[in-house]
């Protein structure tokens, strides 16, 4: 009775009960997005969508809308999305501006970038080099947010945009205060030109009143297994 009691409850927040993972990273993120009662996820840089599938795989059931800029992992996109009636793909960048703007496509796809990549990632990883450049739609969220965001619930913003994320964060200024949280890609060192590293990006989201919660590795250097980024978790408080 407990069990389907709570099953009920937590259906409505958008979650479900599975097996939790034994990794205890996963279970803080899964535990912070639950005690923050995360009911929408706007998924930037969505790339094929494998975050969004990754968190239908540890239970997140509610809504999740994913921006990709490029054209052909859009369309994997889409296809990943087709069948979820809670998942909305949109195929256009988010930065601090409107209109359009060039973004440099790696060989990987998910290491593309509108800044520039610097050689430090390239030796790291090398099919993060660039093969070309495209044009592509880019709009804020100040500009889309009441598009997705009804007035209510709860909004978390993962962003993954290779170097790119204060962009994104200075895109969202004047609603800012409608985001519960953030997980953001942190470079530890300079991969792309411009970028904002960890250190100074963890102080700028403190000052708009979030802090660090949570710290997951990420990408790096397996010929010297030098730590180059990490998710960084953040909550306000």
């Amino acid at each position: 009775m407990f069990r389907s009691t709570l099953k009920k409850l937590l259906n409505r927040l958008g979650y479900d009960i599975l097996h939790l993972p034994t990794d205890p990273v996963t279970r803080r993120r899964i535990e912070l997005l639950e005690k923050h009662g995360i009911d929408l996820i706007f998924d930037i840089g969505a790339n094929k969508g494998q975050f969004a599938l990754k968190m239908r795989e540890l239970g997140y059931r509610g809504r999740i809308v994913s921006f990709e800029p490029l054209s052909d992992a859009f369309s994997q996109l889409q296809k990943n999305a087709a069948g979820d009636k809670n998942w909305t793909v949109v195929n256009t960048a988010i930065g601090d501006t409107e209109g359009e703007i060039k973004i440099n496509v790696s060989q990987n796809s998910y290491s593309s970038s509108i800044l520039d990549i610097l050689p430090r990632h390239v030796e790291s990883a090398a099919d993060s080099v660039y093969v070309g450049e495209v044009a592509a739609q880019i709009t804020t969220i100040d500009n889309i947010i009441s598009k997705y965001y009804k007035g209510k619930g709860n909004l978390f913003l993962k962003v993954d945009t290779q170097g790119y994320e204060r962009q994104v964060i200075e895109g969202c200024k004047n609603s800012i205060h409608l985001i519960k949280g953030f997980q953001l890609e942190l470079s530890l060192i300079p991969l792309y030109e411009g970028e904002t590293l960890m250190q100074e990006m963890i102080d700028f989201l403190r000052t708009k009143g979030f802090k660090l919660m949570l710290i997951e590795p990420g990408h790096q250097d397996y010929s010297t297994g030098e730590l180059l980024q990490v998710e960084g978790i953040f909550y306000k408080y």
